[in-house]
């Protein structure tokens, strides 16, 4: 919606992101390929993003347990959006005061989209693994889909409320603060 909302006041996005994970010591050797695709909307009063649907897209080489490689990715993109959207290290005169894994936000059940995985069929190639790799575009993805949403760039995550809010509140070069 490039900033302008919808009949139901939010902003819509769309944005894509891909990746190869890199294992090993610099310059360490290519693995698994992962792409995503997140549909999001934005509330501009509050700031708050509700990602609608992810779908990713991962080439792992040869694949012995699909499901098991779906429930990793899954598993991924859960922490990534926790990671994306909630979580945020805060630090104290001491140094960092986040140091508990209570206090660790992750994203609750009613705030997870549909998650559809696509995975490669290359069973003539070597595993390559399906760990982290599923995780790499999913920030790229997300700041892509504000993007097309607000018509802001976003730079750094986590994409809480307070940081949406104060980026639609920055004039845009030539153009009002909500242009």
């Amino acid at each position: 919606s490039r900033g302008q909302p919808g009949a139901d006041g939010r902003l819509h996005g769309r944005g894509v992101a891909y990746a190869r994970y890199v294992h090993s010591k610099f310059p360490g050797f290519g693995a698994a390929w992962a792409a995503w695709a997140v549909d999001l909307s934005v509330d501009p009063a509050s700031g708050r993003i509700a990602i609608t649907r992810v779908v990713v897209g991962q080439d792992t080489g040869m694949i012995v347990n699909p499901d098991g490689v779906r429930h990793q990715i899954h598993g991924n993109v859960n922490q990534t959006l926790s990671r994306c959207l909630l979580e945020r290290v805060q630090f104290d005169a001491a140094g960092v005061a986040s140091r508990e894994w209570g206090g660790y936000p992750i994203i609750g059940f009613k705030d997870l989209p549909p998650i559809d995985v696509l995975l490669m069929p290359r069973q003539d190639e070597a595993p390559m693994g399906a760990g982290e790799s599923a995780s790499i575009p999913g920030p790229a993805a997300l700041a892509n889909a504000l993007f097309d949403a607000t018509g802001r760039r976003f730079y750094q995550a986590p994409f809480t409320p307070d940081t949406v809010r104060a980026t639609l509140a920055q004039s845009l070069p030539g153009r009002g603060p909500h242009a």
